[in-house]
């Protein structure tokens, strides 16, 4: 059992509706699900289950066999699952006896599936992953060259989609965007039997050019803004909550916190909550964040601690101010986003680190 005072509430029909709007912008494409990192810490049985049972998605995109399998057991043989990371030695039996498909990200990889497969005797599907100048996962160019020349190799494989990764996509006006997509069509005609996957969420808002076959849509469909340059059309997806567990009367020139990083200039009212940085709070956040209490604006005062952080509430009416009263710190009015603005990085970051166990969580909506 969870003993934790704070509550994390997903609502798994906002994931819908994200959902909904990125089917409808992706017309003439499948919409995939990256579910990678147990749906960015939010759960990836239960909104993999409502994706899959309630919109009808059939392909999710995981990071490691492991994941996948759990993915598998969770939505039975229905669902098209596929892992980013690749096949490895020690898996090949695995995605055979799970049903899953690998993503090829190299000729080791690829030698490996195709000696796997004729040791079966069985094809089994792959995808194979180019690199189009992100330099981290997919085979280079003079990869792809030696597979092009091995026919041997693309007789054996059975490619469904051949797929690529922008580098800046969240970056409308970027050229390396148009770079990449040229190289991406440049190597498509070596492989006119398989289908096409380049756009994760923010590529999708680059044009239909972008869409290809198959989007692989992860941070927009849990809420976090896809196109940086606009305002997010997507649902805030998720609710923290945390309740006062002290209250304080201080008087001026008082110190709040670790290090005397906050000192009172005014007779001051500091509540302190059960929350800090090992449960995704940032330190960063330190004098500098804001919480909400029935729609006021609160700031951090003082230090974020391992498990606590402390608010001045002072400017509250006071009927409003008593040990359990609820606060929010993640709202429609402070999302994830601009938590991860003030911080210095991105929402998928936050969102992922948010997700600790110690909180209590809530699934709205949930079928």
């Amino acid at each position: 059992m969870n003993h934790s005072q704070s509550y994390l509430e997903i609502d798994i029909s906002k994931i819908r509706d994200n959902y909904k709007i990125l089917s409808s912008i992706c017309k003439t494409s499948e919409v995939a699900c990256v579910i990678k990192a147990n749906a960015y810490g939010l759960g990836a049985d239960k909104i993999s289950n409502a994706l899959f049972h309630q919109e009808k998605c059939q392909n999710f995109f995981v990071a490691s066999v492991n994941e996948a399998i759990d993915l598998r057991k969770n939505l039975g043989l229905g669902a098209n699952i596929f892992v980013l990371n690749g096949v490895f030695r020690d898996e090949v039996d695995e995605f055979a006896r799970h049903n899953l498909t690998p993503i090829l990200n190299h000729l080791g990889q690829i030698e490996l599936w195709t000696e796997f497969t004729k040791k079966i005797e069985k094809r089994l599907p792959s995808i194979l992953h180019i690199d189009t100048g992100m330099s981290r996962l997919g085979m280079p160019g003079i990869e792809v060259d030696k597979l092009i020349s091995k026919s041997e190799l693309l007789d054996i494989l059975s490619l469904e989609y051949v797929m690529s990764h922008l580098s800046s996509s969240e970056e409308v006006e970027n050229q390396y965007n148009l770079e990449q997509l040229r190289k991406f069509k440049h190597y498509l005609k070596y492989f006119p039997k398989s289908k096409a996957s380049l756009s994760n969420s923010s590529s999708i808002f680059l044009g239909k050019d972008y869409h290809f076959d198959l989007v692989r849509t992860g941070a927009a469909l849990y809420g976090i803004n896809p196109n940086v340059s606009k305002p997010n059309i997507m649902h805030n997806v998720v609710k923290l909550t945390t309740p006062i567990i002290q209250l304080q009367k201080l008087s001026s020139s008082n110190f709040i916190g670790y290090n005397m990083t906050f000192t009172t200039k005014r007779n001051t009212i500091v509540a302190t909550l059960p929350i800090g940085y090992s449960d995704g709070y940032s330190r960063i956040l330190s004098n500098c964040g804001e919480v909400f209490i029935d729609g006021h604006i609160v700031p951090v005062v003082g230090r974020v601690s391992m498990d606590l952080i402390t608010i001045d509430v002072t400017d509250v009416p006071s009927e409003k101010i008593f040990l359990g009263q609820k606060v929010e710190i993640i709202n429609d009015y402070c999302t994830i986003d601009k938590i991860a603005s003030i911080v210095g990085t991105i929402g998928q970051e936050a969102l992922t680190i948010l997700g600790g166990s110690r909180y209590n969580r809530i699934y709205k909506n949930n079928a």
